[in-house]
């Protein structure tokens, strides 16, 4: 390009030299205004077209993972925002069929947390999981009730920032529901003790106390690969 501009500046100059009466009978040479006003439009396109070079449009291949990088992000918001509404809408019920099990303050808490304004459902589910996992396992019999494969998961909950915990709540949730549920099923197994007078357990509790295991297992495996992504 400047090779371009000296050749027409080289042009515009011989141009300039030439005798205008001279019997070329060509027309007169350019005045200087004119000549300026040519080699400035002449910068100003290659300018252009250098700028162009250096900023490149997007390629395709880049476009398609924008956009679909978009479209994962907005799934992913869907999927917790229609998480946030199934928790919302059956909390009143895991509360009150686990109130024993929860600590005596649990259904106070969540009936003050769950009665605040807030701006979606995803905030309330947040919030009401992280008032509820701290509540819960500031207990030391909540977190002595809870299988030992939970107990690292535990600490880290509660070893959290006060707005980290509110983020990370949803994904904690989990330690709290399993928890409950061992309470509840070492209740019925030592019910069953008593009502049959023996050691012994009922071949369901036994059935009963497989499936929790391999729900914990389950869990504890999922954790242990997400960590060594």
């Amino acid at each position: 390009m400047d090779r371009l501009l000296r050749i027409w500046q080289g042009r515009v100059l011989m141009d300039q030299d030439k005798d205008p009466s001279g019997g070329g009978g060509g027309e007169p040479a350019p005045k200087n205004d004119e000549v300026s006003a040519q080699i400035a439009a002449l910068k100003a396109e290659i300018d252009a077209l250098k700028k162009g070079k250096s900023e490149p449009a997007p390629s395709d291949v880049e476009k398609v993972r924008k956009d679909l990088q978009e479209k994962a992000a907005r799934e992913a918001a869907i999927g917790r925002m229609q998480e946030a509404i199934r928790f919302n809408l059956s909390s009143d019920k895991f509360m009150e069929e686990n109130k024993e099990h929860l600590g005596p303050l649990a259904p106070g808490l969540y009936k003050e947390i769950s009665s605040k304004a807030f701006t979606d459902e995803e905030k309330k589910a947040a919030a009401v999981k992280k008032g509820m996992l701290e509540y819960f396992f500031s207990l030391q019999e909540n977190i002595d009730a809870a299988p030992e494969e939970l107990k690292g998961r535990i600490m880290s909950f509660k070893a959290l920032a006060d707005d980290e915990k509110e983020k990370q709540a949803v994904n904690y949730w989990d330690t709290l529901t399993l928890t409950v549920s061992q309470k509840k099923l070492t209740a019925r197994i030592e019910a069953a003790k008593r009502a049959n007078g023996s050691g012994k357990t009922f071949e369901e509790q036994d059935d009963e106390r497989k499936k929790y295991n391999d729900r914990v297992f389950a869990l504890k495996s999922h954790y242990l690969g997400k960590q060594g992504e």
